[in-house]
């Protein structure tokens, strides 16, 4: 019998029409990661309190199925603008996406390589729970993607009729050379940075029910954007903002070619308890500040993500 290497796996998608109903005849999408086994299944179970003279547990039974898991990729042009659509509860709009609150669900297969007969994990019910996004100095542009399933099916074939579209090959996107126009709460010059971090939570939550093993369409709660940025002291400026509880837009551009970019903006965000933190001999002097984005009435919601940026 074959052993399967994590390093053949596949990672396809699919979007669901209804929660939790994979297509009749899918077409999947190819998934960039670089973890080959992202979700899984996690079992609720419950101990028995009997009391037996014997001072035997008599049993150990299983009330609950869930799945969760995350898939952490390195950001590309045009891989994952449906995950970006899942995450923000949006849709794309004349290459805009903003938060909102449109659900969508994906059927996500993780297939493994064992020769004449392969083994499928079907995961139908995925919603993006969380997406966090980390811009590193000298490193390439990450996220990691949070998410919660239904359930799992096992098989050892396709589904009858699916086709596998191949993930795009366009080019990892680096920190360094594929980041531009960066805005912060209007300051000018713009501050130089050497870190920004942020994750969008949607705060979902199971919703279990009598008679069923698996969660009902999950509970969503509000979308809650947070941030950190390091950036070096230049003056009293940006540090002076913190201490004012000030704020305002920033944004940025991030892409490898014309057309084939991405402007992320946060129209609104506040400034929360920055500090400039203690250092040695051989520091630099940095400001690092935690920020929160807020609802913006002019753009309509808090976090905007265009494409097809030149």
């Amino acid at each position: 019998m074959a052993l399967a290497d994590h390093s053949s796996t596949r990672i396809a998608y699919v979007a669901e029409t209804s929660f939790g109903v994979t297509p009749a005849t899918p077409t999947f999408k190819t998934f960039r990661t670089t973890r080959a086994a992202g979700l899984r299944s996690n079992k609720t179970t419950v101990t028995s309190d009997e009391i037996r003279a014997d001072r035997n547990v008599p049993d150990e039974p299983m009330v609950g199925l869930d799945v969760t898991g995350e898939y952490p990729v390195e950001m590309s042009y045009g891989s994952f603008d449906d995950i970006l659509e899942g995450l923000l509860f949006g849709t794309w709009a004349t290459n805009v996406l903003k938060n909102g609150v449109t659900r969508k669900s994906f059927t996500f297969e993780e297939t493994r390589e064992l020769g004449a007969t392969d083994s499928f994990s079907r995961f139908p019910g995925v919603m993006v729970n969380q997406g966090q996004f980390t811009v590193n100095a000298r490193e390439k542009i990450m996220a990691t993607f949070s998410m919660m399933g239904e359930s799992e099916e096992l098989d050892d074939a396709i589904i009858t009729g699916a086709t596998y579209t191949a993930a795009n090959a366009k080019p990892i996107l680096t920190a360094s050379a594929n980041i531009a126009a960066l805005a912060v709460a209007g300051l000018d010059p713009a501050p130089k940075v050497r870190s920004l971090g942020f994750t969008i939570n949607n705060n979902l939550r199971v919703r279990p029910v009598v008679g069923a093993l698996h969660s009902e369409e999950f509970g969503a709660g509000r979308c809650d954007v947070t941030g950190t940025s390091e950036m070096y002291f230049q003056s009293n400026e940006l540090y002076q903002a913190v201490l004012d509880h000030g704020g305002g837009a920033l944004s940025f551009v991030a892409g490898a070619a014309t057309n084939e970019k991405y402007r992320f903006t946060f129209p609104k965000i506040i400034f929360l308890d920055g500090t400039v933190p203690t250092g040695g001999n051989t520091d630099d002097v940095m400001v690092s500040i935690p920020w929160r984005a807020v609802y913006d009435p002019t753009e309509g919601c808090s976090v905007k993500i265009e494409r097809a940026v030149a």
